[in-house]
């Protein structure tokens, strides 16, 4: 997935940000000189195949502990009310990179050094033409960033 994807989902978003946050949940820990910060979003719905649909943003909620604040790794875990088809591609994206997922859930190095301030979306689409029987209702998108 091109980088400008990442870029424009998140600026395009950013308006509906402030909107989405009532449906979030943020925690930040502390493990010695790690920390890491946990969201979540409720999954969007998926109607169609062959059309990208994008999650509400996942964002740190608050001031986040001081750090240098430059991500380490990424856990991610998403889930549907219902199971997806086996050729559901999902994307964990960033302002600066989309990440392709092997599966529902995971860990990744893929944004090592990125911000760890700047929130995620995740990207789903389902190869193909047509309406989507039954539609794929998403129940939770949750990611976790250690960062430093």
């Amino acid at each position: 997935m091109p980088r400008r994807l990442a870029a424009a989902a998140l600026c395009l978003l950013a308006p509906a940000w402030a909107g989405a946050q009532p449906y979030m949940l943020a925690t930040y820990e502390i493990n010695g000189s790690r920390y890491a910060w946990t969201a979540s979003a409720s999954g969007p719905s998926i109607a169609n195949r062959g059309l990208r649909v994008l999650s509400a943003p996942v964002l740190p909620a608050g001031t986040m502990p001081q750090a240098t604040g430059a991500i380490t790794s990424v856990r991610w875990r998403y889930s549907f009310t219902s199971t997806p088809p086996v050729d559901l591609q999902a994307y964990l994206c960033n302002a600066e990179r989309c990440v392709l997922l092997p599966g529902a859930e995971g860990k990744t190095d893929a944004f090592i050094g990125d911000d760890a301030t700047k929130g995620f979306v995740f990207a789903f689409r389902v190869p193909g033409r047509g309406g989507l029987s039954p539609t794929l209702q998403g129940r939770s998108n949750e990611v976790t960033v250690s960062y430093r």
